[in-house]
This record gives structure tokens, sequence and C-alpha cells, in this order.
């Protein structure tokens, strides 16, 4: 799929989506084998681990370790042409501010930007893009 087919699908679905995935990550079998209860037992770095839900989307999101970072794509989708999609990337985690930094694909923009990922009491906060571009999502766990 190339970019052009994901902004006319961006289209299509109006505003419901403010961020969306670019690039296919089917058959990846590590991303199959996390679970939710396996990645509620993690800490550290792998604390993201597991399947995820924005609270501004309709997607699930699973993220999972791949070559030495993390990388997140959809899992279930209200539109199943998102599924197999990979909307994070290059994500690493900084024990020293306790964050995890990466890409995240905005649809408005129609690139990657830069994202900040931190726990909260109820999964986690992801900021994407920087200054007065940012927006902050709340995520919290799929059950």
């Amino acid at each position: 799929m190339t970019m052009n087919h994901f902004g006319s699908l961006a289209a299509s679905m109006a505003l419901a989506f403010c961020l969306q995935a670019a690039v296919v990550v089917a058959g990846d079998a590590k991303a199959a084998e996390v679970t939710p209860a396996v990645a509620q037992q993690a800490g550290g770095a792998d604390a993201i681990v597991g399947d995820w839900k924005p609270t501004d989307m309709d997607v699930d999101i699973r993220i999972f370790p791949k070559d030495g970072k993390y990388v997140g794509g959809v899992v279930k989708a209200a539109n199943p042409a998102l599924v197999n999609t990979e909307m994070l990337r290059e994500i690493q985690f900084d024990p020293a501010s306790n964050m995890w930094r990466g890409e995240v694909f905005a649809i408005k923009r129609g690139q990657f930007v830069p994202m900040t990922i931190k726990t909260t009491a109820t999964g986690f906060e992801m900021v994407a893009g920087s200054g007065i571009m940012s927006k902050t999502v709340e995520w919290v766990r799929v059950q």
C-alpha cells in the first residue's frame, strides 16, 4: 500500500482518526506471541508491550519488541483495511526519564512525527508532535 492509498482512505474516514498506520507489518511472528496477560506482568521497558486502545480512535494496537526496539501495529479496527498496518515505530525506552520515545504516523501531516509515551494509573499517555503542533492522547489496555 502506498501513502496515497492511506491519504485517500483517511479522507473517506473524515475526522474519525487523527493518527493512522503507514507500513504493513503482517506476518511478524513476535506480534502474534504477545498477549495482554503476559504484558500486564511486564515491567520496565516492556510495560508498554501488549494490546492498547487510544481513547480517540476505534482501533486496537499491539505493541511488541522488534529488533531491539518496539513497534505497534493495528490488530483490530472498525475499518478492516487498517488491520496489519504499523502505526508506531522506532520506540526506545529511556530509563533515566522512565519514558519511551519513537514515531507515530500523523494523518494530518502525512508523515511520521516524534512521540513520547509515559505510563499513567490507567494506561499510558502519548504526546505526538511537538510544540503547538502536538496532541496528547490517553491509551488504555485492551482486556
